[in-house]
């Protein structure tokens, strides 16, 4: 995480060429310090594309939305090539960090909270197999965006505090959701309901992982919507204690993801809009 943060303030005192100069010396060091068993080969080429996408956006004056974007992006597409096509040429398959997921969660499940996944997800008509496959997968991006929304905070933080860019303030509020992507979220979803009738291994595959990432991009805005309602309404920060007991209540999950389709297709932000606009004419 060291790398793309180096890099983007590097770029944003000098220029975004100074900061390609900078990457191509981060990674000849690299190469020397480590070797084809060690991360530095496979994560520092990822960070560093990631700080020059960040430093291209600084340099185009693109707002912090876009470059946390960016950032995200860069990451998680760089986590998945890591897992997918860099480790196995290092001789570590997907398969075998697949079958040790599955063996770590049987056994945590089994010895530790009692809870047999395996049998919970076959009554829910799942094959638990498949499931671990898109488990993995999905886990990878997750790990990804927040490396790099990990990145964004930093950046913006350290840019500001040394006095290089004040990129401004962002807050929740900032982050308005896309009604385009809200629909096509809450329409994946239906893949949990249609899944028995998917026979192409592949394309079952792709429609629950599609499902799962869709209904995590909802709860996510349901989150938000939550969060901010509860400030400006109820004047009180009951977002986190909602997202608390979820984990624990499954069936409020569903509430989110039903928040989260509202706010991200459009009633739920108007509602807030309206109540904002109303808090500040009085």
């Amino acid at each position: 995480l060291i790398a793309p943060i180096i890099i983007i303030m590097y770029s944003a005192m000098q220029t975004f060429k100074d900061g390609i100069l900078l990457s191509v010396g981060v990674l000849i060091i690299s190469f020397l310090l480590g070797n084809f068993q060690t991360i530095y080969l496979i994560y520092i080429p990822v960070g560093i594309v990631t700080g020059l996408a960040y430093s291209y956006g600084i340099n185009k004056g693109l707002d912090k939305r876009t470059l946390c974007f960016l950032a995200i992006i860069t990451y998680a597409v760089g986590e998945v090539l890591a897992s997918y096509v860099i480790y196995p040429i290092l001789g570590f398959p997907v398969s075998q960090m697949i079958t040790e997921l599955k063996e770590m969660l049987t056994l945590s499940s089994n010895n530790l909270i009692g809870i047999d996944y395996a049998s919970i997800f076959s009554t829910a008509g799942f094959d638990f197999d498949k499931l671990i496959v898109i488990m993995y997968l999905i886990s990878t991006l997750l790990m990804g965006a927040m490396e790099g929304v990990l990145i964004h905070v930093l950046s913006v933080f350290l840019l500001k505090r040394f006095k290089i860019k004040d990129l401004g303030n962002m807050n929740l509020w900032d982050l308005k959701p896309n009604k385009v992507l809200a629909y096509i979220c809450f329409l994946s979803t239906f893949a949990f309901f249609f899944k028995d009738k998917i026979t192409n291994e592949t394309m079952y595959y792709v429609a629950i992982t599609a499902a799962i990432i869709g209904a995590v991009v909802l709860i996510y805005y349901g989150y938000i919507f939550l969060c901010i309602y509860a400030a400006v309404v109820l004047r009180k920060n009951i977002g986190m204690v909602y997202i608390l007991l979820s984990m624990f209540i499954p069936v409020l999950i569903l509430g989110l993801i039903i928040m989260g389709f509202l706010y991200g297709a459009g009633p739920l932000r108007q509602y807030l809009e309206n109540k904002i606009n109303s808090l500040k004419h009085e």
